[in-house]
């Protein structure tokens, strides 16, 4: 998996951000701009966002992976 899989993965123009999202780990790199998504396994913005965002209900995410 990887950034192409990400369904629809842009440029957040709401609230819904990677940076919030349950799949988002930002120990996983020293940029605070940049985390890792556990969900399709690769280093994303804090400012984006895809379709397969999640808050509090990450296994709802998994449905889409």
């Amino acid at each position: 998996m990887g950034k192409e899989d990400a369904p629809n993965y842009r440029k957040a123009t709401g609230s819904k951000k990677c940076e919030n999202c349950k799949a988002w780990d930002s120990s996983a790199t020293d940029n605070p701009k940049t985390g890792y998504c556990k969900m399709y396994d690769f280093n994303c913005r804090a400012d984006h966002t895809c379709d397969a965002w999640v808050g509090n209900d990450f296994e709802k995410a998994w449905g889409y992976v």
